[in-house]
């Protein structure tokens, strides 16, 4: 049986806590207690910032969780989707420097490690819009990724299937050359501007 948890942890309790709520912290490790006895394949998700980068590639650290049972783990490079918190972005020197630290993990370690936004580049570039992933609001609304919080259509409204044939999908997957960044960051975010003009131009 297969479990992906999708958890943007920042390690310790108290900052946990102060990202996502009061308790989140505590909430996190008894879920994944339980999942550890009931011998479901899990993964974590992590969002990697300028300050937490040492923790996150720790290779105790890291060790520690495979041996709790984790063996599925998401790098996600922090994007700052809020205005003024853009010195959370990671180096070029620290993006470079996990690339090579995940490559090391991949041949110690019997677990998948995946960096996002890092990894597109070998498939040819952003994989939003359905050419990969997709992500799904609390509201319903279906978004081409989790850093582009823009929509036009809802799942209360319309299936799964008739929402990936919307017009701003349709729009990104049919101009996969304006999302070509090649750096390690994210596409989407860097070309912001365009995907609201899709929305706006509908």
């Amino acid at each position: 049986m297969y479990c992906f948890c999708y958890i943007t942890l920042k390690i310790d309790e108290t900052n946990t806590d102060i990202r996502k709520g009061l308790g989140v912290y505590d909430y996190i490790q008894g879920i994944l207690e339980k999942i550890k006895h009931a011998g479901i394949f899990y993964g974590l998700s992590f969002t990697v910032s300028r300050t937490n980068f040492d923790t996150l590639t720790d290779e105790l650290f890291m060790n520690k969780l495979i041996t709790s049972g984790c063996q599925l783990f998401f790098f996600v490079d922090y994007i700052p989707v809020k205005e003024g918190t853009e010195d959370n972005v990671i180096t070029d020197e620290q993006r470079s420097a996990l690339a090579i630290i995940l490559d090391s993990y991949r041949s110690k370690f019997p677990s998948l490690f995946v960096s996002f936004p890092g990894d597109e580049e070998a498939f040819g570039g952003c994989l939003s819009a359905g050419q990969g992933f997709i992500h799904i609001s609390a509201e319903g609304d279906l978004e081409p990724c989790p850093f582009a919080p823009y929509s036009d259509t809802n799942l209360n409204n319309s299936s799964l299937k008739e929402a990936l044939k919307s017009e701003l999908f349709n729009k990104i997957r049919q101009n996969r050359a304006e999302l070509s960044e090649t750096n390690g960051g994210c596409a989407l975010w860097k070309k912001r501007y365009w995907v609201e003009s899709l929305i706006k131009s509908e």
